[in-house]
């Protein structure tokens, strides 16, 4: 059963539409602002929600469980309308063209100029999309291929990024209010087969082409390039919600007789391949693992954070939302490429000037007061022509008649901060080192010179064969990262759980990749481990 259509994602009469070339509106970090009260944020967003509730297995309208295995991304047990399957042909067919412009020979750092060549066959082969595209759509098709022809990355920057994810998913949102795919029938499709594709081609292009990421957080983001199939992802595996640590217990013991991958699995390899044609989340952590090398939770120390969450997929999912709203939807250097037309409507100027009339007023408490003006000490005395509020002094300022002014003294006073005068030194210096002065006893034999943490403590950590030989694991330790005992939320964590946060490699309440989760915010975020 799909989940129940939100007013604003119903289809628009054609008779209605017309048709306008779709602009840049988002200028300045205000404009950001006007951009999550507009039509089109509204929009864009109820589409994404929808479509990630249409693959989740869990009904959150009825709290009833469907069968796992009817949301896997193989699976064949929804159908596929002939508009989908046409999309998703479009898609596959732009994958082929790759063929079409073979990368430049030699090496570069900044990204293939042969790919500017591939975007080139793209807009050369309008005629061509035009067949893969539903017909009740075509009225729109000038505006819809607008935001496809910018899904794919900037041949400019030689770049791609969450920005062009946004578009591929704003280019399907435009069919959709056109009228081109059926609701109760095209979403899960939408999602499990169009949206892999194109997953797919951006990682064929990436690789061919060497692009570069795109607003990226780097090794602190979340993705590289991507963020959408994390999205979809862990909704393909979201079987419960729980309220409570024995909800979550019993749920996770039900996930695991159903062989579904448990959150911790993104760090086993050979779980990530048998997952990875299973589910889009796994599939996304399966490319971070043929690109990098090294030890996961070195290079996805978010992702590894976020692996460690006890709540199951149905929290992941929850914080991903809230991370995307935060992290793509809510900075400038994503959405200001963002273009606005008459599907994704911008605010008339009318609109705008009432709603920031509005804010300042609240902000204000009322109407503004004048503003004062603050006059210097020396100013002239003559009355104004206008009456001017008082003079603002420094509290440390004499009264004017008792101080001469800089022309009346024919050599003025020094002026000295209080703290400027000269003070004895806290310990003595070389200069000052003599029968009066003797330097600490110390630092005669130059025992002092060697600083207080050098000396191994308790704590000091060990070498790889001292600790092998008290039964230490290293190997296993370098393959699966630290205990999650750094993260900014530890201190927390262990005065809240006590010594038995120590016996668990992951989980602890504390943890950033928790705080991630419920959160979706990124802005606190500090290392999870030291050098």
């Amino acid at each position: 059963m799909s989940p129940p259509l939100p007013p604003v994602l119903q289809p628009i009469s054609i008779g209605s539409y017309i048709a306008s070339p779709p602009e840049k509106r988002i200028l300045t970090n205000d404009d950001l602002q006007v951009f999550h009260n507009s039509p089109a944020y509204s929009l864009i967003t109820s589409f994404i929600i929808h479509l990630n509730a249409s693959v989740c297995p869990l009904d959150s309208s009825t709290n009833k469980l469907n069968e796992p295995e009817d949301f896997i991304t193989s699976s064949e047990s929804y159908a596929v309308s002939p508009e989908v399957d046409g999309i998703t042909r479009l898609v596959n067919h732009l994958s082929d063209l790759v063929n079409l412009a073979p990368p430049d020979s030699g090496p570069r750092r900044f990204g293939n100029v042969a790919f500017r060549k591939w975007l080139q066959l793209v807009v050369e082969h309008d005629a061509d999309i035009e067949q893969y595209i539903p017909a009740k759509a075509l009225p729109g098709k000038s505006e819809a291929l607008h935001y496809l022809k910018n899904s794919f990355g900037s041949g400019e920057r030689l770049d791609y990024g969450t920005g062009h994810e946004l578009s591929f998913a704003a280019f399907l949102c435009c069919i959709w209010i056109l009228g081109g795919f059926e609701h109760g029938r095209d979403e899960k499709a939408l999602v499990l087969r169009t949206f892999n594709a194109y997953f797919k081609l951006v990682r064929k292009l990436v690789t061919t082409y060497n692009l570069e990421p795109a607003g990226s957080h780097g090794v602190w983001g979340l993705d590289d390039h991507s963020f959408l199939p994390y999205i979809f992802g862990s909704a393909q595996l979201t079987t419960f919600r729980p309220t409570s640590d024995t909800q979550a217990a019993e749920a996770n013991a039900k996930a695991e007789e159903a062989n579904l991958p448990k959150p911790a699995d993104v760090v086993k390899l050979d779980i990530v391949n048998r997952e990875r044609n299973r589910n889009l989340y796994f599939d996304a952590i399966g490319f971070i693992y043929d690109v990098k090398t090294g030890p996961f939770w070195e290079h996805s120390p978010i992702l590894y954070d976020i692996s460690g969450v006890q709540k199951g997929w149905g929290k992941i999912n929850e914080g991903m939302l809230k991370m995307y709203d935060k992290e793509v939807l809510g900075k400038f250097p994503v959405v200001q490429h963002f273009r606005f037309g008459s599907i994704f409507k911008w605010p008339s100027t009318s609109q705008n000037l009432e709603s920031s009339a509005t804010k300042k007023t609240e902000m204000s408490g009322g109407s503004a007061p004048p503003i004062a003006t603050t006059r210097a000490p020396w100013a002239s005395s003559s009355s104004p022509a206008t009456p001017q509020p008082a003079v603002t002094r420094a509290p440390w300022i004499t009264d004017a008649s008792s101080r001469s002014t800089p022309l009346s003294s024919p050599q003025p006073a020094i002026t000295r901060a209080p703290w400027a005068a000269p003070q004895p030194p806290a310990f003595p210096t070389s200069a000052g080192m003599s029968s009066a002065h003797p330097p600490p006893i110390l630092q005669l034999d130059g025992l002092d010179t060697k600083a207080p943490w050098a000396d191994p403590g308790p704590g000091t950590p060990k070498k790889g064969e001292d600790r092998e030989a008290e039964g230490a694991n290293v190997r296993t330790e370098a393959q699966l990262g630290p205990r999650r005992t750094s993260s900014p939320d530890s201190a927390r964590a262990q005065a809240m759980g006590g010594a038995s946060c120590e016996d668990e490699r992951r989980g602890s309440i504390g943890t950033g990749g928790v705080r991630v989760a419920e959160t979706g915010d990124l802005s606190g975020r500090r290392p999870s481990r030291t050098r």
